[in-house]
């Protein structure tokens, strides 16, 4: 197989053809001699029981007066003539068996006796048998008197007359294929040539396409007709003249794909903002702006060999699966880590394309650290202005701790001045008092100085209910204040979120 892969289209349509051919020929050939064996063999063994049936028609008589001579004279009447060939033996017995009369003049086989004996005599039948060295069909017809059977007639067809037809039809046969051969040799070797000439001048428009020149329709060297007049109205010429067709478009699509090219690297190098161009399912990178290196501080080579995953800052992950079809912002406020280790907040859009025969998403990253700053900044103003409108609420909610701190610490001072002893289950009750009031007083302090504290802006799973309740702690004593009565009911089978 790897030998005919190597050959050229002229061999190849020449040794197919030449094969079919041959094959074809070869299962006809196969299939016309099967069936002449059968009907030579179907109509060598009719003949052979048309024989015995009229020797059994002529011995009738003779076999009831056991008339040994008569019968000997019918057998080897049955072998006269153009019937020598064919016939082989001739056997005449009676109806238990008993050779009357036969054909052999070597001495009558044991073997021959054997199977006239178990053979039944009722009715007519052929069977295969090999007799004093030959191969023959083995005939046997009963001989009938009215409803009685009275003897029966055995008749040796020799094979080798059909194995003489069967060989000389295989030499007309192989005559015949060797003809069919050689003619279809030279006609297909003809048909290669009809077929491949045209298309080898295609060749001259392919090898220099390969070499990336377009420009071979104003070429001198094809300047003359590809293809003979006498061809010019078959389908290779109506190909060669939609290749050339083709190959005008295709230089035409080519110079607008440059001009594209062009355009696109224009637009991809002075873009204002980072752009990435990365794999659409690992997000490998696979090229990047000037302006990405620049606020990422990498080289183009350091970012080739980078994944854009790994960019982004400690678990800060936009979800990948979102950029898939069409043009959106897959993250917002994502934190990216530059060379140096510092971060930065960006926007991520993405859009899928086609880069050097891949699919690919162009990711734009809009550096927005300044607006995060400034929103922090704004978050925290605003933090303390709710603060100081809080400040009467939250100056009451201290007070009462500190008032039971301190009514507990007077009455322990006024029972040491009056040198009175104070019972161990109040001692136990103040002590208790105090120690959860302290609690209370630092837990109303964290959550003030939690409130007020700039923090970074990063993203983690939260408890929304958590968020309420804490919430709820700093503003309720105000709310209260205002004899406003707050009701949460919230659902504890809501899902923790990203935010």
């Amino acid at each position: 197989m790897k030998y005919f892969t190597r050959l050229t289209l002229k061999n190849k349509i020449f040794i197919s053809c030449l094969s079919f051919v041959l094959l074809v020929s070869i299962v006809i050939g196969l299939f016309t001699r099967s069936l002449l064996i059968s009907s030579l063999t179907g109509e060598l063994q009719k003949r052979g029981i048309g024989i015995a049936q009229g020797i059994a028609d002529s011995s009738r008589v003779y076999i009831l007066t056991k008339n040994r001579a008569e019968l000997t004279a019918l057998a080897y009447e049955a072998r006269l003539g153009n019937r020598k060939d064919i016939v082989r033996y001739l056997i005449i017995s009676d109806e238990q068996g008993n050779i009357l009369a036969h054909t052999f003049t070597t001495g009558f086989s044991s073997k021959v006796q054997a199977m006239i004996e178990h053979q039944d005599m009722t009715r007519e039948h052929v069977i295969e048998a090999e007799v004093a060295n030959y191969s023959v069909f083995h005939a046997m017809v009963p001989v009938t008197e009215g409803i009685y059977t009275i003897g029966s007639v055995h008749i040796g067809l020799d094979k080798h007359h059909i194995d003489k037809l069967i060989s000389d039809l295989r030499l007309v046969f192989l005559s015949f294929l060797s003809m069919v051969s050689i003619i279809f040799f030279f006609l297909s070797h003809r048909l290669a040539l009809l077929i491949t000439r045209p298309v080898s001048s295609l060749i001259q428009y392919t090898d220099q396409l390969r070499d990336g020149n377009f420009n071979i329709l104003s070429s001198q060297n094809l300047k003359d007709p590809v293809i003979d007049a006498e061809y010019q109205e078959d389908e290779i010429s109506k190909l060669t003249d939609s290749f050339i067709k083709m190959t005008a478009r295709l230089k035409r699509s080519t110079e607008n794909l440059t001009d594209s090219q062009k355009k696109y690297r224009s637009l991809f190098k002075s873009g204002p903002n980072p752009i990435f161009v990365v794999n659409k399912q690992n997000f490998h990178i696979l090229d990047a702006n000037p302006n990405a290196t620049q606020l990422f501080g990498y080289t183009r080579q350091e970012l080739l060999h980078m994944n854009l995953i790994d960019l982004m800052a400690g678990e800060d992950r936009f979800n990948q699966t979102e950029a898939a079809d069409q043009a959106r912002v897959i993250g917002s406020k994502v934190k990216f880590s530059k060379k140096d280790g510092a971060t930065v907040f960006v926007n991520v859009h993405a859009s899928p394309s086609e880069y050097r025969d891949e699919s690919v998403l162009i990711v734009a990253a809009t550096d927005i650290t300044e607006l995060v700053e400034k929103d922090t900044q704004l978050i925290q103003a605003s933090k303390m202005a709710n603060l100081e409108k809080m400040s009467a609420g939250i100056a009451h909610e201290i007070n009462q701790p500190l008032n039971v701190i301190k009514m507990g610490s007077e009455y322990l001072t006024m029972m040491r001045e009056k040198k009175r002893s104070v019972k161990a289950e109040d001692m136990d009750l103040v002590v208790t008092e105090i120690s959860s009031q302290v609690t209370r007083a630092a837990e109303i302090i964290g959550r003030l100085k939690s409130f007020s504290r700039k923090t970074d802006f990063s993203r983690d799973v939260i408890d929304i209910n958590a968020c309420a309740q804490s919430v709820y702690k700093i503003i309720g004593r105000q709310i209260a204040l205002q004899n406003i009565e707050l009701s949460m009911d919230l659902d504890s089978r809501l899902p923790r979120i990203l935010a």
